[in-house]
């Protein structure tokens, strides 16, 4: 239903969805707190033809021109979300579907990363050198949660024969098929058969329990990750819908952004401000719709049929989980040929601020047909990045700053350094205050910028590095620590 004339949509009366189907007729539901400043947005990739001839008999010349829509750019959507580590039985955050795409193909399922995970009981298998579980639970498989090629951890298998190479877990295991019900894997080495009594299969991606929420890259390395819809509901907080029900009105517009991934993230944590992350990515196409309901069984006039829909809101009205960057703290361990003999280096590097920012540098596919606008097909992957910088003061410490400038600066030989870094946004765990961890095993640091100013600074870049070119570790894990 198109707009009113004497309508007008406030900024801070619009609400954010994210959704996922998990099935034909399932679906889970995220609402997204964004702050000021949110994007969406859809242009046309247009062409000319121009007539470029001398004069005619009469000292004429056509000088017209015609264009032509070629196609539909990738819709762009950006916004920015206040980092929320909450405990609610095990720990949850409303940004957890956006880090889960960007690092992973599946839809994310919330019980897959639990500290029990999915439960197979003692159904576990082995022929042929494979490892077939079958789930007791509700079929999570078949493409859906694990797909081939991720990464899985297993706990509660036995694994008998002459010299088994791992026994009980957890450990890690990439699926070489599933069903509906099972997941397979390669056995380990020196395996003849397998035992369980109690076994469990966990996401390597996510990580969730009563402590902490953690993230990783393990089944990162996809030519598509994740993808979900987003509904920007303009007007929402002022229509106040029932059980977060929505009609398009003179007072409610609602736009569809379909199949977005999560191209980049950055977390951004100046001294005085709330942790932010800030999340941008593509969809296919925009679209208007009459209404929706992101919540119950129903059917959305853009769903074949009725859906039942799961709504996550945890975390997305308190206060108490949001995060002070000034209580932000850096650990640096340096382990370098021809800096302190190589042994590890620890230094004490206290921060004035800084950033990490994660790219999956991602292109849309987009046909070429003539006589037609074309519309994108999808995502493809690009080379992942992981880099930042920090800011801190010169100070003469040991180990401090000045030393590791000095250290980096007279490295000569050294072509490519190895720092471990864990920023913990907050402040280290065990705090008691809610925190962000970043940690990134192998980062190469530039030698510092110095800053002139009233005190004197430094200024760090760096780039996250794997151990090996098809490693995924250069972002080791985000951990989410509850108050």
């Amino acid at each position: 239903m198109p707009v009113g004339d004497t309508n007008l949509f406030f900024n801070r009366d619009t609400k954010v969805y994210a959704v996922q189907y998990t099935g034909s007729a399932t679906a889970n539901v995220w609402e997204l707190p964004v702050l000021n400043g949110y994007s969406f947005s859809q242009s046309t990739n247009a062409s000319q033809v121009t007539v470029n001839e001398m004069a005619s008999a009469t000292g004429n010349s056509r000088r017209g021109q015609a264009s032509f829509n070629d196609s539909l750019a990738p819709a762009e959507w950006s916004f920015d979300m206040y980092a929320r580590p909450t405990l609610d039985t095990n720990v949850r955050a409303p940004e957890e579907v956006l880090w889960h795409s960007m690092f992973a193909e599946t839809v994310m399922y919330p019980a897959a990363g639990t500290g029990t995970g999915l439960g197979f009981g003692t159904g576990a298998a082995w022929a042929a050198g494979v490892v077939t579980l079958t789930f007791t639970t509700a079929a999570p498989t078949g493409g859906t949660y694990f797909k081939v090629g991720d990464t899985i951890t297993v706990s509660g298998v036995t694994y008998t024969g002459s010299n088994p190479a791992v026994n009980t877990g957890p450990n890690d295991f990439v699926v070489t098929a599933t069903s509906a019900t099972t997941v397979s894997y390669a056995a380990p080495a020196g395996t003849t058969g397998v035992t369980a009594s109690s076994g469990s299969v966990a996401s390597a991606t996510f990580s969730s329990s009563s402590t902490q929420l953690d993230f990783l890259t393990k089944s990162s390395n996809k030519t598509r990750l994740g993808t979900f819809d987003l509904y920007f509901v303009l007007g929402a907080a002022k229509a106040g819908g029932t059980a977060d029900t929505y009609t398009a009105s003179d007072a409610t517009t609602i736009y569809k952004v379909a199949n977005c991934c999560v191209n980049e993230a950055t977390a951004n944590f100046d001294i005085d401000g709330i942790t932010t992350i800030s999340f941008s990515g593509m969809g296919t196409r925009i679209s208007e719709m009459a209404s929706w309901t992101f919540t119950g069984a129903v059917q959305n006039p853009d769903q074949a049929a009725s859906v039942t829909h799961t709504l996550f809101k945890t975390g997305t009205t308190s206060t108490t989980n949001m995060i002070r960057n000034r209580l932000t703290s850096l650990s640096i361990v340096g382990t370098n040929p021809g800096i302190n003999d190589g042994s590890a280096k620890t230094y004490g590097v206290t921060l004035t601020g800084g950033s990490i920012t994660i790219s999956n540098n991602m292109t849309f596919l987009t046909p070429e047909a003539i006589g037609v606008v074309n519309v994108p097909l999808g995502h493809v992957t690009g080379t992942r990045s992981v880099s930042g910088n920090f800011t801190c003061y010169a100070d003469e410490l040991t180990n401090g700053s000045i030393d590791l400038y000095q250290d980096l600066i007279g490295a000569t030989s050294l072509i490519t350094n190895s720092h471990a870094l864990q920023f913990s946004v907050g402040g280290p765990s065990g705090t008691g205050s809610p925190t962000v961890q970043f940690t990134l095993g192998q980062c190469h640091l530039e030698v510092p910028t110095i800053n002139i100013d009233d005190i004197i600074g430094f200024e760090v870049n760096f780039t996250a590095l794997p151990s090996t070119i098809s490693g995924t570790n250069e972002l080791t894990r985000i951990r989410y620590i509850p108050q």
